[in-house]
């Protein structure tokens, strides 16, 4: 009992920080600003955290294991899906690959907090870490990376991109990549200006054209991904069971193809 009611404080006091940090920044981040967020001493804020640095990992690795999370989940259903679209291999890791598009535009909406701080982190030059927090740090940062690495690296398995000696530059790419598309949601009327779903997708097919991938392929499976990843959202698996049913139905009725300009579903009878 007394485990779990620290555990509640110190899930109050990380939240509390969340708050401080996307209202004021790392800078306005301090063991005295949380206990005025929270009505606590300063001193009982120091028994959960011993210094800024390990509080700013602390706020980390929970975002970066929020999004892991949310990947693992989303990427294990969906992938289901595809093959239940009847896709095959070839196509199911072309659709693994675009896939992560839908999944980097929907966790800024699933979970913004969590992804603006992976933003801020990125675009702080600041040196905010100890070398022990910076160590506890680097594990979880790996673990975020490897959603990339995992769907390059099945793309490259069964041939659908070449070169398979450069998954991990690859990755890196893509993540890299993705994280500069991301903060043109940081621009004021971006939105009005910007799809950043049409542009992200539009990125990651490009990227694997680049590698080799087949464009007619690419041109089919976008469609299938778009359904997918809008009939089972990340955070909610409303929908799932039905979603399935539906995806072997539209499989015998063939697939469509798609227009990467606008990324919208052609029928593939069209002229």
């Amino acid at each position: 009992m007394r485990q779990e009611l620290r555990l509640q404080k110190r899930q109050r006091y990380l939240d509390a920080a969340v708050t401080i940090v996307m209202r004021d920044g790392f800078d306005g981040l301090t063991m005295t600003s949380i206990a005025r967020e929270v009505d606590a001493a300063v001193g009982t804020i120091y028994g959960y955290f011993h210094s800024k640095s390990s509080l700013i990992a602390e706020l980390q690795i929970y975002a970066i294991d929020t999004l892991v999370s949310a990947w693992a989940g989303a990427h294990a259903r969906w992938s289901e899906a595809f093959a239940a679209h009847g896709l095959d291999n070839s196509e199911c890791a072309i659709a693994e690959l675009l896939s992560f598009a839908e999944y980097f535009v929907d966790i800024q909406r699933d979970y913004p907090e969590e992804f603006r701080l992976q933003q801020m982190q990125l675009a702080d030059r600041s040196q905010r870490f100890n070398s022990d927090d910076l160590k506890r740090l680097v594990p979880a940062a790996a673990e975020l990376l490897k959603g990339p690495y995992n769907v390059v690296e099945a793309a490259a398995e069964v041939g659908v991109i070449d070169q398979p000696d450069l998954v991990f530059e690859r990755s890196m790419t893509l993540a890299l990549t993705l994280n500069g598309v991301g903060l043109v949601g940081n621009v004021p009327f971006a939105s009005e200006l910007v799809d950043l779903r049409r542009m992200t997708r539009r990125v990651i097919a490009d990227l694997a054209i680049g590698w080799g991938a087949d464009k007619a392929t690419i041109a089919t499976v976008l469609p299938v991904v778009a359904e997918v990843a809008a009939a089972i959202p990340l955070a909610s698996l409303e929908g799932y069971e039905s979603h399935l049913a539906r995806a072997g139905a539209l499989a015998e009725a063939g697939p469509d193809v798609i227009d990467l300009s606008t990324a919208r579903p052609i029928p593939a009878t069209a002229s």
